[in-house]
């Protein structure tokens, strides 16, 4: 009997493994081929994953499989570039891990390059697969806080690339995906500091505006007011509220509601899923949807780059000290622009990189 699974491949090893194991519990792939630059890296996830097709070389991988589905688990900088060059081989479906870009002219690169050449593209922010998030937007849209008015981000540190673009994604899935109209925001970077080799923020805060009339706050890296908690989430609607951490190792509960009038909160638990579990399942849905099971991948790229560019006008409008409307017509990253330019001048010299935790040659 022919085999259907699709042959499913990844690049990048490190997160990557975790793409590698979605891929070879799902009933509908077929994981074929690993690639990546560390080899040492590279054979021990072929051996724990039985993989015997290994690259060190990503268009050697490309030209040599016949790939339905494709992870792009790399840093964010080859995200672009890599996305673009695998759309040219036609597979079904690729899944680029988040941050989407580095700039919105990449990202809409990306998107061009995969429309073009008939290819479906996700962005992969797995915890729109996570029960509590599920529920929060089950219950925002049957009306059980009303209808939403603000809400709050409390991003943990990390930085917005690397942080933010999470948990400012999930705010916008469980109110329902609302289109962004602008961004008003500052950010400060008063040290040298880069997230795997990139630019990072210290500090940055935001006002995004909805186009429902739902204004959503931003802080990252500022640590919050919730004395239990690394991060806050919270949505205010005109009947109650909602909130949820992020680090459910830290707090007893998943997902707080309460109701108009009501006496007290109601108590979600976070679900039984952990993160390796949301890969998977994302991985299983990016495999109904190159199959054209479901009409549409919750890490649509269509979707996921407003998250994009609510992250680019937050650099935009620091840049400009201005009110930034979308789309962003800023095709560069308004954050390198803003050093390049001297807008954010480091006043502590050294850099260093927070994703290493060591000092890196100047």
């Amino acid at each position: 009997m022919a085999d259907t699974r699709l042959r499913s491949a990844v690049v990048g090893c490190r997160i990557g493994a975790l793409h590698a194991a979605g891929y070879s519990a799902c009933n509908d792939t077929r994981l074929v081929a690993l690639c990546d630059k560390d080899s040492a890296t590279l054979q021990q996830v072929g051996r724990d994953f039985g993989v015997q097709r290994l690259y060190t070389d990503f268009d050697v991988m490309l030209r040599s499989e016949r790939l339905d589905l494709l992870t792009i688990a790399t840093a964010q900088p080859l995200h672009a570039e890599m996305t673009i060059r695998a759309a040219e081989y036609h597979p079904q479906a690729i899944l680029c891990e988040k941050p989407m870009a580095s700039s919105m002219g990449e990202a809409r690169a990306m998107l061009d390059a995969c429309n073009q050449n008939g290819v479906r593209l996700a962005i992969g922010h797995e915890w729109r697969w996570m029960d509590l998030h599920v529920k929060a937007r089950s219950l925002i849209a049957e009306g059980a806080i009303g209808e939403p008015r603000f809400a709050y981000v409390s991003v943990d540190p990390g930085g917005l690339m690397n942080r933010g673009t999470h948990q400012i994604n999930y705010t916008l899935y469980v109110l329902g995906d609302p289109k962004v109209e602008w961004v008003l925001a500052n950010v400060q970077r008063e040290t040298d500091r880069y997230e795997r080799g990139w630019p990072a923020e210290d500090l940055a805060g935001a006002m995004i505006g909805l186009d429902n009339g739902v204004r959503i706050a931003v802080d990252s890296d500022v640590r919050p007011s919730v004395d239990d908690d690394e991060s806050a989430q919270i949505v205010v609607g005109s009947e109650g509220l909602m909130l949820w951490p992020c680090d459910f190792s830290r707090v007893p509960f998943g997902l707080k509601l309460l109701r108009k009038q009501a006496a007290e909160f109601e108590v979600f638990p976070p679900g039984p899923d952990r993160g390796p579990e949301f890969i998977a399942h994302q991985i299983a849905d990016l495999a109904r949807w190159a199959r054209g099971e479901i009409e549409t991948h919750r890490g649509d790229a269509n979707i996921a780059i407003q998250t994009q560019e609510i992250l680019m006008g937050i650099y935009e409008s620091a840049r400009t000290h201005s009110l930034v409307r979308l789309p962003l017509k800023t095709q560069s990253s308004p954050l390198l622009d803003a050093i390049r330019g001297g807008d954010l001048e480091v006043r502590y010299p050294g850099r260093y990189d927070i994703r290493y935790r060591e000092q890196l040659p100047v």
